[in-house]
């Protein structure tokens, strides 16, 4: 038996309050003299002291209860219950020929074992044959955090093979077990054509070979760049939410990543009519997305229907966020702008930093059996107090 908040069983020591109680109403009194004792027999002047069975059993119960209380705040797991013999091999495919060409041996390998190996498709289905290839090819990320969510099991190892690229940071983060292992390939096909933005003072904004977000007065002369940029011009951006914490989390963020990369960005609070913004960020639902305006949309858990719409799960405010309390709220904005200006192509690979940016290890949830315990032991204290009360009334004590 382990607890989670292990300091309140320090309150053990407060049996000693019961105790003390006990014996300070079993002390004798002082006599005090009164005219009408002499009157009574000296027999019955004397009272009737010392520790009778019933007050024991009292005290017993009362110092029980204190024990029982600490015990209950200390929250206590039992890991005993249920507990799986040992860690649990799981194996999640992207369904791309490369990938399963290049992990060959492994998956063979696992198969061999006896291991659960599963396609990364809508339907999470059972690999077989890593000849046999699903139908369904399409692979992004919010479908890989699907599988993940389907696949994950307390004390399970999954392993997960992939394709590098940049397709993997559509969504902010993916979460997986704390116990994970990632096999990633990168893609390997002749250099893109990139994007680039054209800001104001004659700079430019582009993606360096060491996929990086740079800037300068002219373009990296090893690379291949589009004849004429996205965009033109100073950047706009309103932020618009009901949460003034989250608004003002927000505002430092672009002002952050404004600064650091010279781009210059003007931010509004208020909608200003007269002005076609390139980036609104909000906590509100969008109806009919500008096609050339970037959407942040924070606190929705939904499936986007538009490329140019990103919706956050959480909050982005300190008590909510992970991305805030890190400090990687101005580096995931600065990924949003890149996606959504196409700086970097689809098949560029994410860099080590990136990967370990992006997945996120989350650890496994409390087993049920445990908190079914800790309700049964709330069940026996509420039970204890009662009948503490109904012996003290009765007996007055």
């Amino acid at each position: 038996m382990q607890f989670i908040q292990p300091l309140f069983l320090w309150g053990i020591g407060a049996v000693i309050i019961p105790v003390i109680i006990h014996f300070w109403h079993q002390k004798r009194g002082k006599t005090l003299a009164w005219a009408a004792t002499r009157w009574l027999q000296e027999k019955n002047q004397q009272p009737q002291r010392g520790v009778k069975l019933d007050n024991l059993l009292l005290l017993i119960l009362r110092c029980f209860i204190v024990v029982l209380l600490a015990v209950l705040v200390s929250q206590p797991t039992f890991n005993g219950f249920g507990k799986p013999a040992g860690s649990q091999k799981i194996h999640l495919v992207q369904p791309d020929k490369s990938v399963v060409d290049n992990f060959r041996f492994e998956l063979e390998d696992a198969i061999k074992k006896g291991e659960a190996i599963y396609w990364s498709t809508a339907a999470t289905e059972r690999l077989n044959d890593p000849e046999q290839l699903p139908d369904q090819r399409t692979f992004t990320a919010n479908l890989l955090q699907s599988s993940i969510n389907v696949l994950q099991k307390n004390n399970s190892e999954l392993h997960l093979y992939l394709r590098n690229n940049h397709q993997l940071a559509d969504a902010p983060f993916i979460r997986v077990p704390a116990s994970y292992k990632l096999h990633a390939i990168v893609d390997s096909g002749r250099q893109p054509v990139r994007t680039y933005l054209e800001l104001p003072a004659n700079k430019k904004l582009f993606v360096n070979p060491s996929n990086q977000l740079t800037n300068g007065a002219v373009l990296n002369p090893t690379l291949r760049f589009q004849p004429t940029p996205e965009h033109a011009g100073p950047l706009t951006a309103l932020v618009n939410f009901k949460n003034k914490t989250e608004q003002q989390t927000i505002v430092a963020a672009l002002n952050a990543l404004s600064e650091v990369y010279s781009l210059g960005i003007r931010v509004d609070i208020k909608r200003n009519p007269q002005t076609g913004y390139d980036w609104i960020l909000t906590d509100q639902e969008v109806v009919n997305p500008v096609p050339k305006t970037l959407y942040l949309v924070s606190g929705k858990l939904k499936t986007p229907t538009s490329a140019n719409v990103i919706y956050s799960e959480e909050k982005l405010t300190p008590q909510t966020a992970e991305l805030v309390r890190t400090g990687q709220l101005p580096e995931w904005l600065g990924e949003c702008l890149i996606r959504h200006f196409k700086l970097k192509p689809s098949a560029f690979p994410l860099s080590r930093q990136q990967l370990n940016t992006l997945f996120i290890p989350t650890a496994q949830s409390e087993k049920k059996q445990p908190e079914r315990v800790r309700n049964w032991i709330l069940f026996v204290f509420i039970c204890l107090v009662g009948v503490e009360r109904w012996m003290a009334l009765k007996q007055n004590a």
